[in-house]
């Protein structure tokens, strides 16, 4: 394994913002009507490269700037998701345990319960309910011991969700967890009441370790979408602070907020469902391991399989979920605990082995391409397209990508034009960087692989107008 991919915290090359990392390798000349959308534009050809070949051609359409290496924020995600079908095929499935402590009799345990996790992506609300509702139902009805939380089959160093962006509270910057609730998300209910003239805000699950200051500012009116958009910050004291305004318009909203940590998290939703379906819990959260001469398998929960997860991954672009796949790559390719590079390791060797090209110069950091050292070339993109395309898990890998304007991150662009429905395509947006990479069937039936990786300061809005305008050239030809 080449260097780059051992420590995605070094300094690669003195990476700058926009994400140029080597010299241009190749400048061929673009087709005119491109060339005249980036003057129309006035986009830096030296930004932008672009990969456009039909699927069964021989040669490509476009070929600009594809061996330089850029950050490719989201679009990351399809070499992640790639690598997981490759290595755990579409019907792998998640598990998640709860073992006894302790003996239980008449529906009465006497000891502690064990929840372990192993890294599943989708333990949300209904299906974390599920799993508790099993346990009743199988006759665990009270509890005189601790909930403990085993989160031992990953071992990561403490991750600071603010580090990308300065907004920890916000989900997707919310770091892995081997047992992770609903994203490692709570969720607030928000609700304007007129007779007090106030903003009510209701957690779920409620807990102990969030002590809320409320300080938003009842308002009458219509609803704005800044009403969706209250600004969370811990204090001194570590109270939970949230600002902003919120009107009678918007009736009732939940906004989630990552604003705990995840051991935390599932513990207090166990506690809170655990109640509401009549359970009795004695003692209290306290972290461990299964040691499984001792202990006993008392329930298994199953996830959705990988093949349907991808879908949310990739369609919603969802970092929390993808960086938990990873982690699941470097579990099954290298062993338990699994950690980071086991995972960025997985993923190398998986594209290696299906024939990406100098797969030394990738870095894969986090696997969600929410980073700025992340970084692929088109031409590795596109050969990954077209490897994907080729390969027997190419439905569920294509049905994982966003159908342009039909749903997904691009459900609203073309929503009224002749190519909604005709391309699945992955978006990637950061500061400095958009991108899109993926398949378009064009008006004449062609199916083309498409790529386009953006970095520098002209990408949004002018950048995503040209991508808009190239993507309608490649549609008519």
């Amino acid at each position: 394994m080449a260097a780059k991919n051992k420590t995605a915290e070094q300094n690669i090359e003195q990476i700058p913002p926009q994400g140029i990392i080597i010299k241009h390798t190749e400048t061929q000349n673009l087709p005119s009507e491109v060339l005249s959308l980036i003057h129309k534009y006035k986009v830096n050809p030296d930004n932008i490269s672009i990969y456009i070949r039909d699927i069964n051609a021989d040669k490509p359409l476009i070929a600009h700037n594809i061996n330089v290496q850029r950050i490719p924020a989201s679009t990351m995600k399809l070499l992640t998701t790639f690598a997981a079908l490759k290595e755990l095929g579409p019907s792998f499935r998640w598990k998640t345990e709860a073992w006894l402590r302790g003996k239980l009799k008449d529906g009465t345990l006497h000891g502690d319960l064990i929840l372990k996790g192993y890294g599943d992506p989708f333990l949300v609300h209904e299906y974390y309910w599920k799993f508790i509702h099993d346990l009743y139902h199988k006759g665990l009805h009270t509890i005189t011991g601790n909930i403990i939380i085993d989160n031992s089959y990953y071992d990561i160093p403490d991750i600071d969700p603010g580090a990308f962006d300065h907004k920890p509270h916000r989900t997707y910057n919310a770091p892995p967890s081997a047992l992770m609730f609903n994203f490692q998300a709570t969720r607030f209910l928000f609700e304007a009441d007129k007779e007090t003239k106030s903003v009510n805000i209701t957690p779920f699950p409620k807990s102990p370790h969030i002590n809320l200051l409320n300080q938003v500012k009842y308002m009458q009116g219509k609803c704005r979408k800044s009403h969706y958009k209250p600004k969370f910050s811990r204090n001194k004291e570590g109270d939970l602070v949230v600002k902003g305004s919120y009107a009678t318009g918007c009736g009732q909203t939940f906004i989630l907020r990552h604003v705990t940590k995840p051991e935390h998290l599932t513990f207090d939703a166990f506690k809170q469902f655990w109640t509401e379906l009549g359970g009795h819990l004695h003692g209290n959260f306290v972290t461990g391991k299964v040691n499984k001469q001792q202990d006993k398998r008392f329930h298994i929960y199953r996830s959705p399989s990988l093949g349907e997860q991808i879908r949310f991954i990739n369609k919603w672009s969802n970092n929390v979920m993808v960086r938990q796949v990873l982690l699941t790559l470097g579990a099954k390719k290298y062993g338990v605990p699994t950690t980071l590079k086991k995972g960025r390791d997985a993923i190398i060797t998986v594209l290696k082995d299906a024939g990406i090209p100098n797969t030394e110069d990738i870095l894969i950091e986090n696997g969600s391409g929410l980073s700025r050292i992340a970084h692929f070339s088109a031409k590795q993109m596109a050969r990954l397209l077209e490897i994907a395309y080729h390969d027997a898990y190419m439905p569920e890998f294509l049905a994982s990508l966003s159908l342009l304007g039909r749903d997904g991150t691009l459900y609203k662009r073309f929503r009224n034009e002749d190519l909604a429905g005709r391309a699945h395509l992955k978006t990637g947006t950061i500061n400095d960087v958009t991108a899109v990479s993926g398949y378009m069937l064009n008006r004449n039936d062609k199916r083309l692989i498409i790529v386009m990786l953006h970095n520098g300061k002209d990408v949004h809005g002018k950048g995503v107008a040209l991508q808009n305008a190239i993507l309608r050239w490649v549609f008519k030809q």
